[in-house]
């Protein structure tokens, strides 16, 4: 089944109601998102397996902030060729 989902000014999406109950997805779970070759956005996770320790959130912080390091360096190089 398909569902749609609209952002928001803030880049925001708001899952279903009926895919957050049939995955058990509650306010302030985190989920893993991933953009596949074909184009697509996966989220991983079923929030009542992912650590919420300081660690695994440190771990994910790093990783999000180093790809958007990445995305705008090669934006700049873009534009300065």
């Amino acid at each position: 089944m398909n569902f749609s989902c609209k952002v928001n000014p803030k880049g925001q999406i708001t899952i279903p109601s009926d895919i957050r109950k049939k995955l058990e997805i509650n306010e302030n779970d985190i989920l893993m998102a991933k953009v596949t070759e074909e184009g697509f956005i996966l989220l991983e996770g079923n929030p009542k397996k992912i650590s919420k320790d300081k660690d695994m959130l440190f771990c994910i912080l790093e990783e999000t902030f180093g790809s958007f390091k990445k995305r705008e360096e090669g934006h700049s190089n873009e534009e300065n060729s």
